[in-house]
């Protein structure tokens, strides 16, 4: 007897390939650009090294954006959010305008342009962590729209919502990271610059090993249901 795949199923896979690929090359992203502050290597080496978790970055990037639709379709799947035909093509038709802005703006992330789009992106993400959270909120008081006995549901829409606002924080935390490579590139290596780098990175870790914290408790809510 051949086993059908069924429509819950099918989104279900897709979500967890989104949470491996999410996490597996974030870390790669992570590790590139805490070995290019390595004061030890040539500075080309260290350039290239940022410059490869840059475009890295780029599959995360897109994982993290698409939890939202692929979130939305599981839980109308599972009948805990009603949001009807437009309600769907409205959700995806955000994520996808999301997902290029911010794509744009990586791509060309050393170009007047990419930055103007990246605050664009900021202010995107910064929106969306807030909604899920008093969405999520709402849910916990009863008043949807997620259905009011999905308490665990109600959880991991609030805590991807504070992964969004992480988010934003990780990328104003690195922000001066590139100010000091932009140094780096003319100065030459010197104590002040490899000070201003390290401690950059130190502070970024902190908000990137919380941010994977908070994913890791989002995927373990989603799969045991325990609230």
């Amino acid at each position: 007897m051949v086993n059908v795949m069924t429509e819950y199923q099918a989104w279900d896979y897709l979500h967890i390939l989104m949470f491996v690929f999410w996490v597996g090359t974030d870390m790669g992203v992570f590790l590139s650009a805490l070995k290019s502050t390595d004061p030890k290597l040539p500075i080309d080496s260290r350039f290239l090294l940022l410059h490869m978790a840059l475009r890295i970055e780029l599959l995360p990037r897109t994982m993290w954006k698409a939890a939202l639709p692929l979130g939305v379709m599981l839980s109308v799947q599972l009948g805990a959010l009603d949001l009807g035909t437009a309600g769907l093509v409205a959700v995806w038709a955000f994520s996808i305008a999301w997902w290029a802005v911010s794509m744009t703006g990586a791509w060309y992330y050393d170009k007047p342009f990419g930055h103007r789009l990246a605050a664009v992106t900021n202010w995107l993400t910064g929106l969306v962590g807030v909604t899920l959270i008093v969405l999520a909120a709402s849910s916990l008081l009863g008043n949807g729209p997620f259905a009011a006995e999905a308490t665990w549901l109600h959880w991991k829409v609030g805590l991807y919502g504070l992964i969004n606002l992480m988010v934003v924080l990780m990328i104003k935390v690195f922000d001066p990271l590139g100010l000091a490579f932009g140094r780096l590139a003319v100065e030459g290596s010197k104590p002040e610059i490899e000070a201003t780098i390290s401690s950059v990175m130190a502070r970024s870790a902190v908000v990137i090993w919380s941010t994977y914290l908070l994913i890791f408790l989002v995927g373990f809510i989603g799969i045991t249901r325990v609230f």
